[in-house]
Formats: C-alpha cells, structure tokens, sequence
C-alpha cells in the first residue's frame, strides 16, 4: 500500500514538473508576440514638393532624404508612416509639438530652429543663392557695368586732366604765328598722342622742362591705364562668378528688390532675406516689398513671368536652385549673382517625443553612412 502511494506521489510530481516547464517555456513565446504587436510605428514627416531633398508624387515619396531615410529604417528594421508637411517652418512646430517622431527632409541647422527642435548628425551642406536673369544684351550691360565703376571713372577723369594739361602747356601747342584753328589741332594731337601713349617724340620741344613733364605724364598714364585696364579684366572675369553674399550692398538689394525679388515663404530663405532688409534699413512697401511664393508651383510662376509681377531674381538654396531653374525651364535665362560664403550643415529633425535611444540608433547608422560615403553617393545621385 506504501508502495503504491509511493508510486502516485512520484507520477504526481513528474506530471507538474511536466506541466510546469511547458508553462515556462511557453511565456517568453507569448511574450515575444505581445512585443511584436505593440511595436511601435514611427511617424515620418517629409517636406513636400521640394526636389531633390523630398517630394510626393501620388502617393510615393521620393528625394534623397527619403532614400536616406529609408537605409536607416532597413538597418534598424524600423517600422514607419509617411506624412507630406508644406513647408518647412510648420515642420519645426509638428516636430516641436511631438506630433513627428522624425522630419526627414533637408533642414538647414538655424540658430532660431535649435532653440524649439533637436537635429540628427547632418548628412549634407546648403547655403543660401540669389540668381537673377541674364542680360538680354550682355555687351551693354557689361559695358554700363564698366563705367560705372568708381575706380574706372576716376582713373580715367584723372588720365584726361593729366594728359590734356600736359598738351596745353606743351610747345608744340603754343608755337608762335598759329591761327585759333590750327591752335586747336595741335592741342587735339598733343592730347590724343599723350592718351595712347604713343607718337609722344613728334610733339616734345627742345626744352628740358617739356621732357620733364611729357616723362611724369607718361608714368602716370602708364598707372592710371594699368588700374583701368586691371580692374576692368577683373569686371569681364567676374562677370559669370556669384558674388558673396555679405558683399551685397544696401542700394544692391533696394535694387533686387525693386526689380522683383521671389522667395518661398515658410524657409530659411524667407527669414534670411528678412534679416538681410532689417540691417539694410529697408522697409517693405509696395516697390521693395519681396515676392512670397505660397507654395512651390507659384514660385515657378514668379520665376516664369506667369504672376501680375514677375521676378527677375529669386532667393533659393544651393541645393535646389538648379531643381527650380530645371521646372521652370529657363536654366540658359539665370544665373547666379551671389551666394552665402560658407556652407550651412542640413540634417533630419527629432520630435520632442522621441526617445534618447531612438536618436542615438538613428545618429550612428548616419555616422555610418557618412563615412562610408553613401550620402554623399545618394545626393550625387539626385543631383544628376
């Protein structure tokens, strides 16, 4: 009898063991498919209609920050939607606000935009570029920009004082028994020979003070032509080459902006041309006041001619420029007149939600691809 409750109290046991490890073994099953359910959805937010960083067509995004984006999310297989945002300035307040996990797009890292959003690790550069339209005649224009340079004019005020003195106190001009006529052909000749440089021998006098003086003239003209002659090369060499942008003057861009300058609200542009007229003193009117694009199909409009007041300049980042020009189909009609000195770094946003662990996974696998030269392969890409 012992024996057999023995036995029972032996089954007994081995049936819980039994039980008990198939228990065990069956929670960290249950587990992993509670964890596979609640894996959580990243919200992406993109830029739209801004090539070739991001844009959506239909429904399918594309850009070069989409395909970045993409690369992460496949080596940190991270589950995610997609969003369009219309500009940039409301993708800082969504990301800001935690509505975005991750705003995917070429955000240039702004002093003003660090105070309300965090940035990831920048994967390119921009700058800020004005172009403007061609010259429908460039020779006069060219030559108008010759002569209204300062150092051209006064050189040459100068070269004709010095060299029209040197005629009129000349012997040649002042030798006896001439008539009032043949006293002006002299002085014309004296003057002209004096200008060129050239035939000086048949007008010098036996003097040594007229030597002296056509000596001192012939050196100041060979200063004064070399100024001219230097500073208008660098005009003619200058003429395609943008210029830096904190060279722009003041009377430049009250010029620009009379003329019709367009930019797309809502950017960094918008608030550098802001700040630019700000410490210019220029305050918008109806003549100066800039040309707002609401969206980017308008901007090609102004950029066509197509709005009751056409551009003839506009306000872009270097990434884009030649994307808008391309659109608009007037690549061979602008070129660039001036462009920001140094490049500004541009990166994806993080929401004010994200979790630390998030940003630092997303910032190594960008670290990554920056050394391994793939963003730099994607922009190259996009650029051709």
């Amino acid at each position: 009898m012992r024996k057999s409750r023995k036995a029972i109290s032996a089954l007994t046991i081995s049936l819980l063991a039994v039980a008990l490890s198939e228990t065990s073994q069956g929670i960290p099953a249950h587990a992993d498919a509670v964890t596979a359910e609640k894996k959580e959805i990243i919200k992406i937010g993109t830029v739209d209609n801004y090539l070739p960083c991001s844009d959506q067509i239909d429904d399918n995004f594309e850009g070069l920050s989409i395909d970045i984006w993409r690369r992460i999310s496949e080596r940190l297989n991270l589950q995610y939607t997609l969003s369009a945002i219309s500009s940039f300035d409301e993708a800082v307040n969504l990301a800001a606000e935690g509505q975005f996990d991750i705003i995917a797009s070429c955000h240039e890292v702004t002093p003003e935009r660090l105070k309300r959003v965090e940035y990831a690790i920048p994967y390119t550069t921009g700058g800020i570029v004005i172009a403007s339209q061609q010259s429908n005649r460039p020779v006069l224009t060219l030559v108008g920009k010759i002569f209204q340079n300062k150092i051209v004019v006064r050189c040459s005020i100068l070269l004709l004082i010095v060299t029209g003195i040197t005629a009129w106190t000349s012997s040649y001009f002042k030798k006896p028994k001439n008539s009032r006529k043949s006293k002006v052909r002299r002085l014309t000749k004296a003057w002209t020979f004096l200008i060129l440089n050239d035939g000086i021998d048949t007008i010098v006098g036996r003097k040594i003070r007229d030597h002296l003086t056509v000596l001192v003239t012939s050196l100041l003209h060979t200063l004064l032509m070399s100024a001219i002659i230097g500073t208008t090369a660098a005009i003619i060499f200058e003429e395609n080459i943008a210029r830096k942008t904190n060279e722009l003057t003041n009377k430049e861009l009250h010029l620009i902006l009379k003329q019709g300058l367009a930019v797309q609200a809502g950017t960094s542009n918008a608030n550098w041309l802001k700040k630019q007229m700000r410490s210019a003193g220029i305050t918008p009117n109806r003549e100066t006041l800039p040309l707002y694009a609401d969206s980017k199909a308008q901007m090609i409009e102004f950029i066509q001619g197509k709005q009751a007041r056409p551009a003839k300049h506009f306000v872009a980042n270097i990434t884009t420029y030649k994307t808008l020009l391309k659109q608009s189909d007037l690549q061979e009609k602008y070129q660039l007149t001036y462009q920001l000195p140094s490049k500004t770094p541009q990166a994806f946003l993080f929401g004010g939600k994200v979790k630390p662990e998030l940003k630092k996974m997303i910032n190594i696998e960008i670290a990554k691809m920056n050394r391994q030269g793939l963003t730099e392969q994607i922009e190259k890409d996009w650029s051709d």
